[in-house]
């Protein structure tokens, strides 16, 4: 199945597919957490049918009982499944650790051998981000690595 991404510039981002049983689909998830369903209709694709607006906590509710739940058990057993491998979402405090430094500046590879692999500014992903990149305050650090690593590095980001 493809999944169609439209970025909609102060709203958010509209996701599109075509369900297996034919009808086109469209979730967008907007900047203030609320998420739009909408289904178009089937003779003309550009016509929408109808929507519904969810707040986030109805969004996780449907996501759970569409088997969002089950996903991140999935998950959880994968990284249970993988043994020594530890992963950590880190987010930076208003002062402090590497807040306002670069990632290069607390030498977390290192000293640590655990890597920040992404971070998230935003509602914007940065993917394998430099040793020059600067972190600022409410950024979220994906670190991967050994437990004691992961550890180690998380206490040097945040402090």
């Amino acid at each position: 199945m493809d999944i169609y991404e439209t970025p909609l510039p102060g709203i958010g981002v509209r996701y599109e597919f075509q369900a297996e049983g034919g009808d086109h689909v469209g979730v967008v998830v907007r900047r203030d957490g609320k998420r739009d369903i909408a289904l178009y209709d089937r003779e003309d694709p550009d016509s929408c049918r109808g929507t519904v607006e969810l707040s986030e906590g109805d969004a996780s509710k449907v996501a759970e009982l569409l088997g969002g739940t089950n996903i991140t058990a999935r998950l959880d057993s994968l990284r249970h499944m993988v043994e020594g491998l530890a992963i950590e979402w880190v987010t930076m405090p208003q002062s402090g650790g590497l807040t306002d430094s670069t990632i290069g500046a607390g030498r977390i590879r290192t000293e640590t051998s655990a890597s920040v692999v992404a971070v998230i500014r935003g509602s914007t992903g940065i993917p394998g981000p430099e040793p020059d990149f600067i972190l600022k305050a409410g950024d979220t650090v994906l670190v991967m690595g050994g437990t004691e690593a992961v550890r180690q590095a998380t206490a040097i980001l945040a402090g």
